[in-house]
Parts: structure tokens; sequence; C-alpha cells
């Protein structure tokens, strides 16, 4: 019975972090708030809060506002940049390699200019070079 409530609270937690109907606008801004709910939310929340030690929260992440670079690396290719944070902590992050650039800098700018954050945007052009540059060793 314990074991089943687990789980209930875990499916639950991902289902609270589900976006909805998500506006189609064509701007970045509303593009990245549409990529974030569908693809980054079940984990992070709709907050950027994440849960607990086990999914990161965006809110105030110095990883976040840091270089662009290596958090676009870190979505392309699963690649962790140094968080201060024991790597066991945290569950391991899904690849998102087959986002398009545009897809990528939007959610990622999204992520940067939310929650608390003021980093500067991410462009196209940017995850360009980190997908050409490929996966760091």
């Amino acid at each position: 019975m314990h074991s089943r409530n687990a789980v209930l609270a875990v499916v639950m937690l991902c289902l609270a972090g589900c976006g909805g109907g998500a506006s189609s606008g064509s701007d970045g801004q509303d593009r990245g708030a549409q990529v974030y709910r569908t693809h980054c939310a079940s984990c992070h929340q709709r907050d950027g809060q994440g849960v607990g030690r086990t999914q990161p929260a965006l809110a105030g992440s110095a990883t976040v506002s840091g270089d662009p670079g290596r958090l676009v690396a870190w979505v392309l290719f699963g690649v962790r940049p140094d968080t201060n944070r024991p790597t066991r902590s945290i569950a391991a992050m899904p690849q998102f390699y087959w986002l398009s650039d545009d897809d990528v800098a939007a959610v990622l700018t999204h992520v940067r200019t939310h929650f608390g954050n003021s980093a500067a945007p991410v462009t196209a052009a940017e995850v360009a070079a980190v997908r050409a540059a490929g996966a760091p060793q």
C-alpha cells in the first residue's frame, strides 16, 4: 500500500506540471512558454521551482543565467554543467536534440527571462553552433 501511494504521488507531481492549452503566438516568448509547458514543466514545474532534490529548480538558478552554450549543451545532449550539487541527487535530464534550433532558443530564452531570472536571450544561431560542435567529451 505504501509503494502504491508513492507511485500515485509521483504521477500526480508529473501531471501537476503538465501544460494546458498553450497559445500559439508568433513571438519567441509565446513559443518559448509553449515549449516549456510541453516539454519542461512536468519536471521543473510551471513555476520553475522543480521538485526537491530530484528535479532542479530553474528559478533564480546560476546555471540558467550562466553560459548559454553550456545550457544549450545540457538541453541538446544531456551534458550537465557543474551545479555545485551532487550528481546523484539530480535525476538525469532527457536529451532534446530533436527540437529545432528555434524551439531550443525560444525555451531557453523563456527560462532565462522568467522565474526570477534576468539573463540575455539565447539565439537560434547559438543553438546551431553548439549542435554543430556536437556533445563535448
